[in-house]
């Protein structure tokens, strides 16, 4: 299986989506905030998102919505935000060479709580073909990452390698084809993926 996918939130209109309290920083100015933080310093606030030919609506009233609680669950930090059953399957195709742990983050609806977790990245890895990837020119800003299957095949997940700490706490992960069958078969909620290109041996 040498497939590799983007995996993020489920995007739909009618769902749930975890809010942030209007006065919290950017994800990315947050992200310094966050290296050696293993819990968010805030509540998240679960919101119903509508999308309609104005943009964006979202509501407190989540009438209609028919799950509450996905696995992987969207944020207004642009951080897919996992529940204890992703987070668990995840872990057990890890095979110690990404450096990933985890921050745990708080979903409120009403007087519910529900665990939540932030994949974060302690190094940047090495996984892109450097002659198939598009760069942007004169930088290192990466417009269509290609990767490459010799660096990442030991992997189960990775983030792209960026310019800023966008890799540390990134809106998208990379995952292998295995991991994604797993979450599939599990039935794994609020989940999304889309393959990536990868340059084979």
């Amino acid at each position: 299986m040498n497939k590799y996918f983007l995996f993020t939130p489920k995007n739909a209109s009618n769902i749930t989506s975890a809010f942030a309290p209007e006065e919290t920083k950017l994800s990315y100015e947050l992200i310094p905030e966050l290296v050696s933080c293993n819990k968010l310093p805030f509540e998240l606030k679960l919101v119903k998102i509508t999308i309609g030919k104005k943009g964006i609506i979202t509501s407190d009233d989540l009438t209609g919505v028919e799950n509450l609680w996905f696995d992987c669950e969207s944020s207004s930090l642009a951080w897919p935000l996992m529940s204890e059953r992703l987070k668990a399957l995840i872990e057990s195709y890890l095979t110690g060479k990404e450096g990933v742990d985890w921050i745990q983050a708080i979903v409120k609806y009403n007087e519910e709580r529900q665990k939540y977790y932030i994949m974060r990245f302690a190094k940047m890895l090495d996984v892109l073909d450097m002659q198939k990837t598009l760069f942007r020119e004169g930088t290192t800003d990466v417009l269509r990452p290609v990767f490459s299957l010799t660096k990442i095949r030991d992997y189960a997940v990775f983030s792209r390698p960026t310019s800023y700490d966008f890799w540390r706490i990134p809106s998208g992960i990379y995952m292998n084809e295995s991991l994604k069958r797993a979450i599939q078969k599990a039935k794994l909620t609020g989940t999304y993926f889309k393959e990536v290109l990868v340059k084979k041996l």
